[in-house]
Formats: C-alpha cells, sequence, structure tokens
C-alpha cells in the first residue's frame, strides 16, 4: 500500500507540476550528463576507464534530477557529458574539449589527443566528435526558444532561460585518499545567480538579465530554500557562461533574433551547491534533499512567472 501511495504522489506531483510551469520558462542543464559514447570509451584513459567516479565528479549531473518534473519541451539537457564537447564554452574555447580534469588526470589516451589536437585532420575529428552532443544540444534549445515565442500564452511576456549547474567543495581524486577540498578563496556558496554583467546587450544595457529579475529571483528561491538572501550571491566566482551570453544576446545571435521576432529574452546561469543535495563524497543524489531542492526551484519558476504576468498586464 505505502508503495502505491508513493507512485500516485509521485505522478500527482509530476503532473501537477507540468501543468502550472510557466510557458515562457525554458531550463537548461549544459552538463547535466556524464554518459559517454561506447564509441570514446576505448579513447579514455586509463584513470577514466577504471575510475567512474572521475566521470561523475567531471559533470553536474545531478541537475537533472531538480528538472524532472519540468515538461519535457522546455528543459534540454545534452546527451553526453563535456568529455565530448563542453556546451558552456564556445566552438573556438581551449576548453571546449578538456585534455586534464580538475584535478590534473589525463582524460584521453595520448594518441586520441594528438587526434584531436595535432593530426592533419583535427578539424575533421573535432567536428567529429561535437556531432554527438554538443550541435543536438544548441539545436534543441533553439526549437525550445521557437516554440516558447510562438506560443499565444507568450504574447507580451519574455523568455527566460535558466541554465542550470552544480559545483561541488570537493574535488574527487580516482580514489578517496587522492580527493581535495576546494581553496578557502574558491570555495562554494549554497547558490550563485550570474546574467553577465559585463556582456553588452545594446548601447545602454550591460547583463543579460535586468535586475529586478534577479533580485526576485535571488529573493524567492532564498525563501523558498530556507535560506538568509545573502547566501543566493549574484555574480560571485562565476558570471554567466557561453550557454547564458549565447542565447541572451540577441544582437550576436542572428538566428536567435530571427526567431525571436522582437520578444525579448532573458538568460540567467543558477549554480547549486551540489552538497545541498548530494553526497560529495560519492557523487550519489539523496533523494529527500533533490525533492527538496527541486520542489524550491520549481516553486521559485512558477512565482516568478506569476509576477512576470502581472507585470505586463
Amino acid at each position: 500500500m505505502k508503495l502505491k501511495r508513493n507512485i500516485f504522489l509521485g505522478v500527482k506531483e509530476f503532473l501537477w507540476g507540468k501543468k502550472h510551469f510557466p510557458s515562457n520558462f525554458i531550463i537548461t542543464a549544459a552538463h547535466g550528463s556524464f554518459k559517454i559514447p561506447l564509441s570514446v570509451f576505448p579513447k579514455l584513459s586509463a584513470y577514466y576507464q577504471t575510475a567512474p567516479r572521475l566521470l561523475l565528479n567531471f559533470s553536474d549531473y545531478g541537475t537533472k534530477y531538480l528538472l524532472d518534473h519540468i515538461p519535457v519541451e522546455q528543459k534540454i539537457i545534452p546527451r553526453y557529458g563535456r568529455l565530448v564537447g563542453d556546451p558552456n564554452r564556445e566552438k573556438n574555447a581551449k576548453d571546449l574539449i578538456r585534455f586534464r580534469d580538475f584535478s590534473g588526470y589525463r582524460i584521453f589516451s595520448e594518441k586520441f589527443e594528438r587526434r584531436l589536437t595535432e593530426s592533419w585532420f583535427h578539424s575533421f575529428w573535432l567536428r567529429k566528435i561535437l556531432k554527438l552532443s554538443y550541435y543536438p544540444f544548441y539545436e534543441e534549445v533553439f526549437v525550445a526558444i521557437e516554440q516558447a515565442a510562438k506560443n499565444p500564452k507568450n504574447e507580451g511576456r519574455p523568455i527566460i532561460l535558466i541554465d542550470v549547474h552544480d559545483t561541488g567543495n570537493l574535488i574527487l581524486g580516482a580514489t578517496k585518499s587522492k580527493d581535495k577540498i576546494r581553496e578557502k578563496h574558491l570555495r562554494i556558496p549554497k547558490v550563485i545567480i550570474s546574467n553577465a554583467p559585463d556582456e553588452q546587450i545594446n548601447e545602454n544595457c550591460f547583463g543579460t538579465a535586468p535586475d529586478y529579475l534577479m533580485e526576485i529571483f535571488q529573493e524567492t528561491l532564498a525563501e523558498k530554500l530556507g535560506f538568509d538572501k545573502r547566501e543566493v550571491k549574484i555574480n560571485y566566482l562565476f558570471k554567466g557562461g557561453h550557454v547564458t551570453r549565447f542565447f541572451g544576446n540577441e544582437n550576436k545571435n542572428e538566428r536567435l533574433k530571427k526567431i525571436l521576432k522582437g520578444k525579448k529574452i532573458y538568460t540567467i546561469q543558477l549554480e547549486f551547491d551540489r552538497a545541498l543535495y548530494m553526497n560529495e563524497t560519492n557523487q550519489r543524489p539523496l533523494r529527500w534533499k533533490v525533492k527538496s531542492v527541486r520542489n524550491a526551484l520549481m516553486e521559485t519558476i512558477r512565482e516568478m512567472g506569476d509576477q512576470i504576468i502581472s507585470a505586463s498586464e
């Protein structure tokens, strides 16, 4: 009976969340997968073939659980992890594909690393690997934005894209004895929200989301999580990655401008301390904490949606 009741409550919670989720919000988790293609596995270094905890640590895969109850057409998670192209980096970024992880471990075999960097056909191999997940991720985000822009429910309302990440204060090694605590000046607060304040959107505007929206987000999310407002930092350590900047500035993105046809889009990067809902020592999600953070995020988005509707009427 208990199992049936839990299933019923879970389905009810999912359907209620789907029904009441604002149609002008798009939620992405650019690092929300740790999976790798089977074809790439043999090309990994011995460390990455034998230590799964490194793969988990090198992703924000727990964020996918926070997006569970968001309508499928309004959430985008890459098929594979950042090992085959980091979606939160520009195509010409040096760390688009990393060859060393946060602890300094070699990610790929030396032979495959040379193929991607030094061979005459490195451009061919790079395009081939980016087609696995990087390019499809961006295509799916464009499609979601276009659907939102065409939705009659969103008439007069901006589209809001939130890119969800998490970051830990414990950096995992190949074994527990190799784990490292993040240095004090780099310690992650409970939550960070950022809007690329240095990104020039037009002549008189900087930042991919207005200050009032950031303040609403900060205050509402802090309240829902039961935190002091000061525990949700704005533009601290992180100031907005490529997803935030790319989709938040239509003047640098012709395809986006054509899709929006004058409609506004605001983008925000959200960064959780993963210890809020995961066991950092093994990178496993804690179900009740996942549910608590997920509910707080869902309630925050719904309330933001209501406030934006009221402001536009």
